[in-house]
């Protein structure tokens, strides 16, 4: 009969050959015949190609712990429950299931490695990574004065005049929902309508749609709010309870 040679270096260690010889049989790791699996663990090692004793210390290690356990089952069984102990497998079952345990988790992650090899992603715009590049900002340069009651009474304005707007009659009508707008995505509006006029200021109420709901709007003036704590935008008021101007954030301007 030929001789299967075997390269231990192909299992992680000794748990991860036991747990090899557990699914190859079909075993119940819950409930495992410790006989046959050593003598299956004894005739791997035996037919190893790696016999140098750096490699195989551990699965050394792991077959004297087969046989102390094997020996222990094999001793006469004691007449009553207290004599008998803890099963001398219990150890070595809880090793193995948190071992699976961590072997699943790998395997997932390994899963989603390959899975993310084949996603290109698109380079960050120059002016994206320019933003990165500059140094941190302090709050008031981005502020420019205008104190965080300037915004709220602004935001104010604009929902009173979306409130005294509304038709009573039509608003008696049922009407078509609209999909929930998330901040991410008005952040990106937002932006969106700054790049569009680079070079001048984009007033307050004009980044609210003409038509937006009440949530709309509440979403877009959160938006707004973390563009701020982003220090990716700036805002000014040249006047009390003047306009409030929004721009792309320019470090040095001092407008």
């Amino acid at each position: 009969m030929e001789t299967i040679n075997i390269r231990l270096d192909a299992f992680e260690g000794p748990l991860d050959l036991l747990y090899h010889l557990i699914e190859k049989n079909e075993i119940d790791i819950y409930d495992i015949p410790i006989a046959a699996l050593t003598d299956q663990y004894l005739a791997y090692l035996e037919a190893a190609e790696d016999r140098d004793m750096d490699g195989m210390s551990e699965f050394l290690l792991m077959a004297a712990t087969l046989l102390e356990i094997k020996s222990k089952l094999l001793l006469p069984s004691p007449k009553t429950e207290e004599e008998a102990g803890p099963d001398p497998r219990e150890e070595l079952v809880q090793r193995l299931l948190e071992y699976k345990q961590i072997k699943d988790v790998t395997d997932t992650l390994k899963i989603k490695e390959e899975e993310a090899a084949l996603v290109f992603f698109k380079e960050a715009d120059a002016s994206v990574k320019q933003l990165k590049e500059q140094p941190p900002q302090e709050l008031e340069d981005i502020l420019q004065g205008v104190s965080m009651d300037d915004l709220y009474r602004a935001f104010r304005q604009v929902m009173e005049k979306r409130e005294t707007a509304v038709d009573k009659v039509r608003s008696t009508f049922r009407s078509v929902r609209r999909d929930t707008f998330t901040i991410g995505e008005k952040m990106e509006y937002i932006r969106d309508l700054l790049i569009l006029h680079p070079h001048t200021a984009t007033a307050f109420h004009t980044i609210f749609r003409k038509n937006a709901g009440k949530m709309e709007k509440v979403v877009t003036f959160l938006a707004l709010l973390e563009l701020i704590k982003q220090k990716e935008v700036q805002i000014t008021q040249t006047k009390t309870f003047g306009e409030i101007m929004i721009r792309r954030y320019s470090e040095g301007e001092t407008k």
